[in-house]
């Protein structure tokens, strides 16, 4: 409840957003760059529609393609402009949670069931995301991740700052899921849903700063990053686990929190093997093959270049 919980929501959409810039930055002009995103971005829809139908209806991928599509014009605005754009929702984002959370504004029952839950999913969850993807953008610009040893200074305080207040903020509410306290006041419950955003932000600023120190990764290293240039064939993995062992396992409801974490766990330490594996024998995750052919289809449009040049348009000087 303090270290994983809604984390990995914001953690995730600011290195999409990170992601989708380096992406973009490799193409010849901003033209071509934008139709690539563009492209990237409806494929995730689509396969995230599949992985709802077959698998895992609260999928993440429509979000995250819905998201792209929305910014992408936002590739080319002034850094001031997308800091500006994440301040002005994150207040928004900050109201709307105040008043649901307070009984002014109600959505229970309003979500239906099956693929149609996808599909609202994908139209109010980028309303959660945006702000974090608009910061990795805004740090991809800078290559924060990439070039960490320019940044450690701000990597460590967004850290140490971050992380800090995703402790103090999730701590109430877990301590009463864990039973140890009965109630918890209603503001402290608040700040759980608060402290997510800081939380992921700080997560992806310590894996910067880690890397910005680490001069030989060790094989844990090596197996993690293995396991996240293949992240999208190990998260519809994960979903197949969950799938065979609660559909169709005969697990149902009949297990509690304890031992479901316990089995998310191996769950993901089996898609680390499974990645460090693959990586060692040079073979690349299947579905990250698809999407780059969905992208980009038979020839390779960009620059095998270790550390990608943004075309100008991306460097935040243009608007």
């Amino acid at each position: 409840m303090v270290f994983v919980d809604g984390q990995p929501l914001p953690l995730f959409a600011a290195l999409f957003g990170y992601g989708l810039v380096q992406m973009a930055g490799r193409q010849a002009s901003w033209p071509v760059a934008r139709w690539v995103v563009v492209k990237r971005c409806f494929w995730m829809i689509v396969l995230g529609g599949l992985h709802a139908y077959f698998l895992f209806e609260a999928d993440i991928l429509g979000t995250y393609g819905v998201l792209g599509l929305i910014l992408v014009s936002t590739m080319v605005w002034r850094d001031q402009s997308l800091l500006a754009l994440a301040a002005g929702w994150m207040v928004v984002h900050l109201g709307y949670i105040l008043l649901s959370s307070f009984g002014i504004i109600r959505v229970d029952g309003v979500l239906p069931e099956g693929i149609a839950t996808w599909a609202l999913h994908t139209v109010v969850w980028p309303a959660a995301v945006l702000v974090p993807m608009v910061l990795g953008m805004w740090a991809a610009r800078h290559r924060m991740l990439t070039e960490p040893e320019r940044h450690v200074r701000f990597l460590r305080n967004t850290a140490l700052a971050g992380i800090g207040f995703m402790i103090l903020g999730c701590l109430p509410l877990a301590l009463k899921v864990a039973q140890v306290v009965d109630t918890v006041p209603r503001p402290l419950a608040v700040l759980h849903t608060i402290s997510l955003l800081p939380g992921g932000l700080g997560y992806a600023a310590l894996m910067g700063w880690i890397s910005a120190r680490v001069k030989k990764p060790n094989l844990l290293m090596v197996a993690v990053a293995a396991t996240g240039e293949r992240s999208l064939t190990c998260y519809v993995l994960q979903s197949v686990s969950w799938t065979v062992l609660f559909a169709y396992g005969g697990l149902g409801y009949e297990i509690g929190v304890a031992q479901a974490s316990l089995i998310g766990i191996l769950t993901w330490l089996t898609t680390v093997l499974l990645a460090l594996g693959m990586h060692l024998a040079g073979i690349r995750g299947p579905l990250e093959v698809l999407l780059r052919f969905l992208t980009y289809g038979r020839r390779k449009k960009t620059r095998p270049a270790a550390r990608p040049q943004p075309v100008p348009v991306l460097t935040g000087q243009s608007r």
